[in-house]
């Protein structure tokens, strides 16, 4: 049980994003392809809750807990733009599939960056620390 509690702040994030996407916003920012940077933007914080999930959860390598986080993060994407599809005024876009999957990736290797040059001691298990 207290594995899963490992992620509830994804959870918590995903049905923010799911009750906002259930909304249809009528309104011009002026920027160009706004949308496309929200959607980038939001997965890019998702993939980081999920990763801190699996991280905290198994003791799998890190790179079986990044496979997991993309496949996890890219299926909430996909339930995402599906949902946008049952929403009136939304629309379901494959380009915002892509944003979503981009954030994924940037999530990924900015995690991994960062990771490699300050070591998140919250993401690395106590049963893995090379003392």
């Amino acid at each position: 049980m207290r594995k899963i509690l490992y992620f509830f702040p994804a959870a918590v994030y995903y049905a923010l994003i799911f009750y906002l996407s259930q909304r249809s916003y009528d309104f011009e920012v002026g920027v160009p392809h706004f949308d496309k940077g929200a959607h980038f933007l939001e997965f890019t914080v998702l993939v980081i809750l999920v990763f801190f999930g699996y991280s905290k959860s198994s003791t799998a390598g890190m790179r079986m807990k990044a496979f997991l986080t993309f496949i996890t993060a890219t299926g909430l994407a996909i339930a995402d733009e599906i949902h946008h599809y049952f929403v009136p005024g939304r629309e379901s876009d494959i380009l915002d599939l892509t944003a979503d999957v981009g954030g994924i990736v940037f999530g990924l290797f900015l995690f991994w960056y960062l990771s490699r040059r300050i070591r998140l001691k919250i993401f690395i298990n106590k049963s893995r620390r090379k003392n």
